[in-house]
């Protein structure tokens, strides 16, 4: 077998939101030659599936074309999670270009000046807020703000619903949350301080705006230099000694690999960690459990897995308290301190949302979504195998921390609490807890079938309240009823830590940090230690995950690195080899 290999001088690996900054910002330089990588499918200017430019992510989110099919994960292993809780289940991380951006509730907060403090205190000097603060500027065109904390000329735009123009139920659990003791922050990018906001938003009012779409526009994906490969999957990162060389990979099923000088890896907090284990980078004795050569000992790659832990509570509205099909998603955003010993402060998040799905069903529910924002408890990603077609072992180790695990219960109680208020349930009925179940999922799967299975559970629930309460006791609701876990402490932890689920925010798999940190997977510049001309430039190589969603934070740091690589301002520069042509080529594989 032969192959005849051009090189690019940068191939990035995963065209999720971090993948598609690179590919742009590098291929701006027209000495570059960037090849892009993506294991899903893409989504063009021209092609964007209707249910990925929707405000509303429900039907995106339940669409299974955009997730990697086999992937499962586990809550926890221990005592305090209930046995059958403790089972792995299908897990929605996205395959398909643009990654979570294309699919997501399109939250678009940065975090706190702290957390990125943090990171910087932690051994990835210089990424301290004043150091971060630059890029978050340079990503976003804020329609809101003109000040000096925002930016009004980058690629995505971001928005707010005025509180005027909140439902009817976001605008009572505000009242709620005033009455409380909480104001109401006009910017919760540029305030810090506790309180509840309007959500900023990744899209422009009438559709959302991806990371593809806001960095591959059709303009990006003319340039002679750049080359996107959808549904190209790579297995391996390969290696002449120490010095990564390339990628071998399958296109649609077809074997085909590229040679470059530098190796860019943004797969993501999971499959970030899954690649450089398969190519021999991680800890040593697990690899040699595998039996994959070790070409670097660190043991930090897979290791320090966090996600936000998050529990529901939900309720049924009437009709004359419903968004109307326009909704765009949650409109408010309560931070908020816990007060637990060892915690700091605003350390909590509780997201108010007028609808639950897609769905009849889904329009009928509201939910509050609460979750840790600063988690003490680390999880780990490692191989179930050295096949490439094999999913990692996952495991989140949620709720580890006794400190996790009170705050979570606390926030469940909080979220009760709020449902049954005055001001909330004068408009609302039945609370219960709600369980984002593989049989929901399932439900949530946007078929014909599905459509008329919940047209028809709508129509009954709202018929009257026996038959909705009957309906909801029955079929909707799984978990035990609100009340009787309100009044038993111990039902109450039992069922939390057995619902406790991801919000979709892996991160921190391959950390930054100093040259001395053993667990430390990537320097500063996100280069891998032990090995050269590979990078990883993602949502893993956060050393803690921020105190809220994480899109906009991986966008910053996607253009840092970008800026980095561009200007050759990182103390280590890659030397790029000669290459053949301006347009990098990839050869097939072919049996003789």
């Amino acid at each position: 077998m032969k192959k005849d290999v051009e090189r690019a001088t940068h191939l990035v690996v995963g065209g999720g939101s971090a993948g598609c900054v690179l590919a742009s910002r590098l291929s701006e330089n027209p000495g570059n030659r960037v090849v892009l990588m993506e294991a899903g499918s893409d989504t063009p200017p021209n092609d964007t599936p209707a249910d990925i430019l929707a405000t509303y992510p429900g039907r995106a989110m339940a669409n299974l074309d955009y997730f990697w099919p086999q992937l499962r994960v586990r809550r926890g292993d221990g005592a305090y999670i209930p046995e059958e809780a403790r089972k792995a289940a299908f897990f929605h991380q996205a395959r398909v270009m643009g990654g979570g951006s294309s699919i997501n509730a399109q939250i678009a907060l940065r975090g706190l000046p702290r957390d990125f403090d943090a990171w910087s205190e932690s051994g990835a000097y210089g990424w301290d807020w004043e150091s971060v603060l630059p890029f978050f500027r340079k990503l976003e065109c804020d329609r809101d703000f003109d000040t000096s904390m925002h930016g009004r000329d980058g690629p995505v735009p971001i928005r707010r619903v005025p509180r005027r123009k909140w439902d009817r139920f976001p605008q009572a659990v505000g009242d709620v949350w005033t009455e409380q003791g909480h104001a109401f922050i006009g910017d919760m990018n540029g305030q810090f301080d506790d309180g509840f906001a309007s959500v900023p938003f990744t899209n422009d009012g009438v559709s959302r705006w991806s990371a593809v779409r806001s960095y591959l526009p059709e303009k990006v994906r003319r340039r002679p230099n750049l080359r996107i490969l959808a549904k190209t999957e790579v297995s391996r990162i390969r290696f002449e000694g120490k010095r990564a060389v390339g990628v071998d990979a399958r296109r649609e099923g077809t074997p085909l690999s590229v040679d470059a000088d530098m190796v860019i890896v943004t797969a993501g907090a999971i499959h970030s960690p899954k690649l450089l284990m398969l190519s021999g980078i991680g800890p040593a004795r697990h690899l040699s459990a595998m039996g994959i050569p070790v070409v670097a000992d660190r043991a930090g790659v897979g290791s320090n897995l966090q996600d936000h832990p998050s529990i529901y509570v939900s309720c049924y509205m009437p009709p004359d308290i419903r968004s109307g099909e326009d909704y765009i998603g949650p409109a408010s955003y309560l931070r908020y301190s816990s007060g637990v010993d060892g915690c700091v402060p605003s350390d909590m998040v509780m997201i108010s949302a007028g609808r639950s799905g897609w769905h009849a069903v889904g329009r009928q529910l509201a939910t509050l979504v609460t979750f840790v924002g600063v988690l003490f408890s680390r999880g780990a990603v490692r191989l179930a195998a050295p096949d490439p077609d094999v999913s990692p072992d996952v495991c989140f180790n949620f709720l580890d921390d006794w400190r996790d695990r009170k705050r979570l219960i606390d926030a469940f109680r909080k979220s009760a609490e709020i449902l049954t208020h005055s001001a909330v349930a004068r408009i609302t009925r039945n609370p219960f807890p709600s369980i984002f179940s593989e049989r929901v999922g399932k439900i949530a799967i946007p078929t014909a079938r599905n459509r008329l299975l919940t047209d028809f559970a709508a129509l009954l629930l709202d018929s009257g309240k026996a038959v909705r309460t009957f309906l909801m006791d029955r079929f909707i609701n799984e978990a035990p009823a609100l009340t009787g876990l309100m009044a038993d402490e111990r039902a109450m932890a039992d069922y939390v830590c057995s619902a406790v689920v991801s919000l979709w925010h892996p991160s921190c798999t391959c950390r930054m940090g100093a040259a001395d940190d053993p667990g430390a997977a990537v320097d500063m510049h996100g280069y891998v230690y032990g090995v050269e001309n590979l990078l990883v430039a993602d949502v893993s190589v956060m050393p803690v995950m921020p105190t809220t969603n994480t899109n906009i934070p991986t966008l910053m740091i996607a253009e840092r690195i970008a800026q980095e690589l561009l200007t050759a301002s990182s103390f280590k520069k890659p030397t790029y080899g000669a290459v053949a042509s301006q347009t990098p080529n990839v050869s097939y594989a072919t049996t003789s």
